[in-house]
């Protein structure tokens, strides 16, 4: 891809609630969406420019400030969604 493609990143630890949110974001007609672990979400990324990240729901608070962190360390600008789940 090139470089310049836009970028929606989905983290968690859950591929089933990764596959969701990205499902529901490419019918929304996102640019390109990739499903990442906290620890591999730089690699998936590549050279793509990052748009936004969501944030999986049940990710420990130390693993997500480690990963706004380091997206800081990216591009501080980048908006970020912490998922909450919701009562079924």
């Amino acid at each position: 891809m090139p470089n310049g493609d836009k970028t929606i990143l989905v983290i968690d630890h859950d591929l089933t609630v990764s596959r969701h949110v990205k499902e529901l974001l490419e019918f929304m007609d996102s640019p390109c969406v990739v499903t990442a672990m906290p620890s591999d979400w730089r690699e998936r990324l590549g050279q793509r420019r990052l748009e936004a990240m969501f944030v999986g729901p049940e990710l420990p608070d130390d693993t997500v400030d480690v990963l706004l962190s380091e997206l800081e360390a990216l591009d501080p600008n980048v908006p970020v969604v912490v998922m909450q789940e919701f009562a079924r």
